[in-house]
């Protein structure tokens, strides 16, 4: 199973992988996957690619984790 990493900052990350998009907490275990089949997932694959700066994109990453 290949990732394709979209966002990585020091307190979130955000891969593309084959089960679907994966959000993970860098400063603690665990994590969240967005199926492709999820009603919302291409919004947040280009919200997350087209953010402005990192604190955006780990917004993105912990409105997902929470």
């Amino acid at each position: 199973m290949s990732a394709y990493t979209i966002h990585q900052s020091k307190h979130y990350a955000a891969h593309l992988m084959s089960c679907g998009l994966v959000i993970e907490s860098t400063r603690k275990q665990g994590g969240v996957v967005l199926r492709h089949d999820h009603v919302q997932f291409a919004e947040y694959v280009d919200a997350l690619r087209t953010a402005v700066d990192d604190s955006e994109a780990d917004a993105l990453c912990r409105a997902l984790l929470n």
